[in-house]
């Protein structure tokens, strides 16, 4: 696999995700936030194309507000689809709980979308991974929610923190459901870039 810093050793995020601009200082990449705030209403219910969708949405405020420079830019959207329904950031700590509790002992696919625009061309995709959650009951839910984690999270949880207690398994990549998927992103471009 290509190495991520090493095409991009800087990079522009246009996504608030604090999770996100971790987990790419983490591989080495010097991050700019620059969120859009842009619209994320939908009418889909197909999760991969809204997350793309989504993506190429926030890609095309970024690009509409900004002069390009010399520095890729990544945005990107999340979401989760359970029972044929598509969820998303919980509106209050009672609409989390229920989130969680929906999921205590069910899995539930992880869906992320992203858009990346580097050298005037614009590269895109998505992955999906699937997470099995433990079987929760409220004492476990509610000291969960306690901390704050669920706040401004898809389905009402975050996997790189104490989220992952709540977890039983996952398949698939865990990029993934921290909302960027690297090492497909880093994959897709690989091949063009090294032409």
């Amino acid at each position: 696999m290509a190495d991520f810093a090493t095409m991009f050793p800087s990079i522009i995020l246009a996504s608030g995700s604090i999770a996100r601009k971790k987990l790419l200082q983490s591989e080495g990449v010097e991050v700019t936030v620059c969120p859009t705030n842009c619209d994320e209403s939908h009418d889909d219910t197909d999760p991969a194309a809204v997350v793309l969708m989504l993506a190429k949405r926030k890609m095309q405020a970024y690009l509409a507000s900004h002069a390009m420079g010399e520095k890729p830019v990544l945005s990107c959207d999340t979401l989760i689809s359970f029972d044929g329904e598509l969820i998303g950031k919980p509106i209050d700590k009672t609409h989390a709980n229920a989130q969680l509790s929906r999921f205590s002992g069910n899995s539930h696919t992880v869906y992320s979308g992203w858009a990346l625009y580097y050298q005037n061309k614009l590269y895109s995709g998505t992955a999906e991974t699937t997470v099995v959650f433990k079987q929760l009951d409220e004492e476990m839910i509610e000291s969960y929610l306690e901390n704050g984690e669920w706040k401004g999270a898809a389905g009402s949880y975050r996997l790189q923190e104490t989220g992952r207690s709540l977890i039983e398994s996952i398949i698939g990549d865990e990029d993934t459901i921290i909302g960027l998927p690297l090492s497909q992103i880093s994959e897709i471009l690989a091949e063009p870039l090294s032409k």
